[in-house]
């Protein structure tokens, strides 16, 4: 394959992996407050049940503890994602510096 052939493979695959970072870029935008949000009502929720003045029976702490583990683990899932959308966008970064691709514009750099 010629070198111009292989430079235009290279910048398919970098417009296909911007394209998935804008996706996950607008994923992350709209997540992140509802995370927040979540944060702080698994903190509120916590703190009430270990509330001695909560008035529940053994069957009501342990349904409530295993919703706080279970939001706790979902949490832990967004964040994974979060993370794998950090790990692309630089894996991107690389790829277009390498292909001589402005990131800012998805154009080849002059010069």
């Amino acid at each position: 394959m010629s070198r111009i052939g292989s430079l235009l493979d290279a910048l398919r695959e970098v417009r296909v992996q911007g394209q998935r970072i804008a996706d996950l870029e607008r994923e992350l935008l709209r997540l992140s407050p509802q995370v927040a949000a979540l944060e702080q009502r698994l903190e509120d929720l916590r703190a009430r049940i270990d509330d001695p003045a909560w008035e529940a029976d053994d069957a009501q702490r342990a349904e409530a503890r295993s919703l706080v583990d279970e939001v706790r683990a979902e949490h832990a899932r967004v964040r994974a994602r979060i993370s794998a959308s950090t790990v692309f966008e630089e894996r991107l970064r690389v790829l277009e510096q390498r292909a001589g691709i402005d990131s800012a514009t998805g154009r080849p750099v002059e010069g």
